[in-house]
């Protein structure tokens, strides 16, 4: 059924008969619309799409690495991604409304596909658009009657898993609800009700405007990124538009703050703090922060992007080089309306980091070590400086044997390799990496959909460092950094140590979706192979496990201190559709893992410094604290009891702090904002360099006939 939108005769926007007759047979009873003056922009399917969308479900069919089929089976999921995307927090369409469309096109969407026939996708769409203006309107004029703030309600704080409501009395009331939990939460951010209320009012204005904004592209880009994700996380759709963005951050150049922005339930999200950019720098904004106010010049004057678009609230965040901007940053892990802060930043130009090194002496027992640090943020590789013949072209395996080579000068006798934080990058540099400690030889196998191995090796590096190593990895260690990790563990060339890393360990390949004469295309990036160890073992989904974990407090200190916590909500296994952990067979190799004997011992050495850290027992209780407050499931619509839980709550923390604080001799603080402003002590990089003097005591007290030639 294709919907044409009304012309209007005057203000007021009318439904057209056609969408009134599908609105009617769905049972939809909506409010009737404000007199707002606003046309949505026209959608309609164009020939581009209809060959886009052929295209990509032929490349679906024959490359990926899962041999899917497009069959009803498929098209059911996809069209729940799909309205799941539309609206995952259950606050537009009712249950019998996503169960119309289920049963109209769950079995048939894939036919469409094939054929190039969108129109089942405008159709939601339109539906879609249509409900949530109508809800938008609503709240507006509820907002005009002072609703009461302190009731005996509970709002849901994420309503993923939450029922669709049954009927439109039961979606007006949530959102009453919704519409006075953002009032408490605006109060809260010490602003009067009448501040709040006009806050709130912008918000649900541009929310809408922006609604109307949306084109045919849009949509489009939705709905295909909704049947690729039933594919496996990372196939993904980009159109010509959203791929210029993502090369641009994948580049990293460009003038702005070096913060990776993702979009999660209204919020701006900081997905990464970029190394080297201005915000890296500055050291106060952090990986789960969220971004609820943007001052674009630094006036004092902060614009609310609570329900802007991304690219709308990036547009703001950049500008011109050197120039000052404002962020209003609500710290990841609190509750909406929960110590926000004002952070300024310069706008500078974004420029990858290369690794780094630092020279640790650790005492022990009136001995002193010492132990190099070599820090790699990501695998990095100039290629267009390479074939330029720029002779000092940027290599992260390149710099590394620097590095380590400047260590020993120094007197390095262990080494600490950091890969915390490093999503990946290059392969082929984190194969000549692993060829720096294991010499050559096999490092990683990799099988494509045709179930054909190809084992890539390291042929050219020579083993640069064979003193005690250890590896530090945490959750958002992945892909290419795991293989790393993992051969250096597989052929026993040093300890992993922090904790277990990501597990994305699959291979994807970029598509161009061009039609004839077309200058931009779009992307499909595709699954369509798997790593695996050189002992078989996929890193997929399980990632590396580290020989000795750390405890929470310990791998978690830089992030729970701005209040952000990461458990095993982060990584592979807790993202849908994920590929499983599988094994193949075991490739030739010369190594062996680390005995049993030792690391037993290191991990009993490890366990009783835990146990006698001081530091580490305040860190927990406070991690303890924290976890309570993020792992909420709802609030109160209560704001005197929401104001004397958030001074509760924020005294806590303080508390917890400053006796911290005093334990290691440092001055007290009077607000946590001044934490993210004092250079703390890495403790998991310091339990890792114990785990060094551990292996260095052991080489020592080891006869050559005794030692483990597979450490040292």
């Amino acid at each position: 059924m294709q919907i044409i939108t009304a012309r209007t005769s005057g203000p007021a926007k009318k439904l057209t008969l056609a969408a009134l007759a599908m609105l009617l047979a769905l049972g939809a009873q909506l409010p009737v619309p404000a007199a707002t003056g606003e046309r949505p922009e026209t959608l309609r399917i164009t020939d581009r799409h209809r060959e886009t969308v052929q295209r990509v479900v032929t490349y679906a069919e024959r490359a990926h690495y899962e041999h899917i089929s497009v069959n009803d089976s498929l098209s059911r999921d996809t069209l729940r991604n799909y309205i799941d995307l539309l609206d995952g927090q259950k606050l537009y369409f009712l249950k019998h409304q996503e169960e119309y469309f289920l049963n109209k096109y769950g079995a048939r969407l894939d036919d469409a596909m094939q054929r190039g026939e969108l129109d089942p996708v405008l159709e939601i769409y339109r539906l879609f658009r249509a409900r949530m203006t109508s809800y938008f309107d609503f709240a507006l004029k509820y907002l005009e009657t002072v609703p009461e703030l302190n009731t005996d309600r509970t709002w849901i704080r994420d309503r993923e898993d939450a029922p669709r409501p049954a009927s439109q009395d039961q979606m007006l009331e949530i959102w009453r609800d919704r519409v006075r939990y953002e009032l408490i939460n605006l109060i809260l951010d010490e602003r009067s009700y009448d501040e709040a209320a006009e806050a709130l009012r912008k918000r649900y204005e541009r929310q809408r405007k922006s609604l109307y904004g949306q084109d045919a592209d849009d949509v489009f880009s939705v709905f295909m990124n909704a049947f690729t994700h039933t594919l496996d996380p990372h196939s993904t759709y980009f159109s010509p538009h959203n791929y210029e963005e993502y090369r641009i951050q994948m580049s990293r150049a460009y003038h702005g703050i070096g913060a990776s922005l993702g979009l999660e339930d209204d919020y701006i999200l900081v997905r990464e703090v970029l190394p080297g950019g201005p915000a890296e720098k500055d050291g106060r904004l952090r990986a789960g922060d969220r971004i609820t106010g943007v001052d674009s010049i630094a006036s004092g004057d902060v614009t609310d992007v609570v329900g802007w678009r991304l690219e709308d609230v990036v547009e703001l965040i950049r500008g011109p080089l050197d120039t000052p901007v404002s962020l209003r940053i609500l710290p990841g892990g609190d509750t909406a309306g929960s110590d926000s802060f004002m952070l300024e930043l310069t706008r500078g130009r974004v420029r990858l980091m290369g690794a780094e090194k630092e020279l640790l002496n650790v005492e022990r027992e009136g001995a002193e070590f010492s132990v190099g640090v070599v820090r790699i943020p990501n695998f990095y590789f100039d290629m267009e400086g390479r074939q330029a013949g720029v002779e000092d072209y940027p290599s992260s395996a390149r710099d590394v044997k620097r590095l380590i080579s400047e260590l020993k000068s120094e007197g390095a006798t262990g080494l600490v390799l950091d890969l915390r934080r490093n999503g990946g990058g290059h392969l082929n540099e984190a194969i000549s990496l692993a060829g720096l400690f294991v010499g050559k030889g096999p490092v990683v196998q990799v099988r494509d959909s045709e179930f054909r191995t190809q084992v890539l090796q390291n042929r050219r590096q020579q083993s640069v460092w064979d003193g005690p190593l250890v590896v530090l990895v945490d959750r958002l260690s992945a892909s290419a950094s795991e293989i790393l990790a993992a051969a250096i563990q597989d052929y026993g060339r040093g300890v992993v140590v922090g904790q277990r890393t990501f597990g994305k360990g699959t291979v994807q390949n970029i598509y161009q979706i061009r039609r004839r004469g077309e200058e931009t295309p779009g992307r499909l990036t595709l699954t369509m192979g798997k790593y695996y160890r050189v002992t078989g073992e996929s890193t997929q989904n399980r990632g590396v496990a580290p020989d000795i974990t750390l405890s929470a407090a310990a791998a978690e200190l830089p992030l729970v201190f701005p209040n952000q916590v990461i458990g095993e909500d982060i990584g592979e296994s807790a993202s849908d559709n994920a590929l499983p952990w599988d094994t193949i067979p075991q490739t030739e190799y010369q190594g062996r893992s680390v005995d049993g004997a030792t690391l037993s011992m290191l991990v009993a050495n490890h366990q009783q410094r835990e146990s006698e850290d001081p530091d580490l027992r305040l860190l927990k209780g406070r991690i303890q604290a924290m976890r309570k407050m993020t792992e909420r499931k709802s609030e109160p619509i209560h704001l005197e009891r929401r104001r004397a839980d958030q001074e509760s709550r924020r005294a806590q923390r303080l508390a917890i702090t400053n006796k911290w604080l005093a334990e290691n001799r440092l001055e007290p603080i009077e607000s946590l904002e001044e934490l993210r402003e004092m250079d703390l002590p890495d403790v998991a990089l310091e339990q890792a360099s114990e785990v060094v003097v551990d292996l260095l005591r052991l080489q020592a007290a080891s006869s050559p006939a005794a030692a483990s030639s597979s450490l040292h």
